[in-house]
């Protein structure tokens, strides 16, 4: 009898180390190298996405690490990081990556069209309306890198080539003196001297 009950309160004491044991591992396994110390991944765009970005870019610009956003981070960056660049073109931004292209989502107000390149199509453009450009991207100096504008629709309308090529014209800076007429400039993120759209993603280097 006294030789089990000792066998069981070995048992018990053993079960109550395991149990501190693994509650402490779990406390501190931010230290220990392992698959818990993934980032989780974001999926939706949110201060959360832009933290994510923002840290990934600090590993860029710090140790010269090539990064990889996703269309969500990449996104939340903009809105949270870059919104007094686009608030006054263009609301509620969406960016997304499929294969190697880019796509741009938003909705830009009236008053910020050019409605005289429209014609008599202008009278029934709402307040805001829905605009969607699809393209690649290339290199065309360290920083710096160009859309090339493949589908561009309005109102959930094509928009035919020759009606926007105008307006891109109209963004491009002085200095775009690289860029084709169906292309505009675009900076990237401080740090980042080249991107790619591959496999979905952003990819980013020094």
């Amino acid at each position: 009898m006294a030789r089990g009950a000792a066998k069981r309160v070995l048992l018990l004491v053993g079960l109550v180390l395991l149990v501190a044991v693994g509650a402490g591992l779990y406390t501190v396994r931010g230290f220990i190298p392992g698959p818990w110390q993934r980032a989780p991944v974001v999926t939706e765009v949110s201060e959360a996405g832009a933290v994510s970005a923002d840290e990934k870019l600090k590993r860029l610009r710090e140790n010269g690490e090539t990064v990889r956003l996703s269309g969500v981070e990449f996104t939340s960056y903009v809105r949270y990081r870059m919104a007094q660049r686009f608030a006054q073109d263009l609301e509620t931004p969406i960016i997304s990556f499929t294969g190697g292209k880019i796509r741009v989502d938003g909705r830009v107000p009236k008053d910020k069209l050019p409605l005289e390149k429209l014609g008599a199509a202008a009278q029934f453009v709402p307040d805001t309306a829905e605009v969607m450009v699809d393209g690649t991207m290339r290199m065309v100096a360290p920083g710096r890198a160009a859309v090339r504008v493949q589908d561009a629709r309005f109102a959930k309308f094509a928009v035919p080539r020759d009606r926007y090529l105008p307006l891109l014209k109209g963004l491009r800076l002085p200095t775009d003196t690289q860029l084709s007429e169906d292309e505009v400039g675009v900076q990237l993120p401080p740090g980042v001297g080249s991107a790619r759209v591959e496999n979905g993603e952003l990819v980013l280097d020094r």
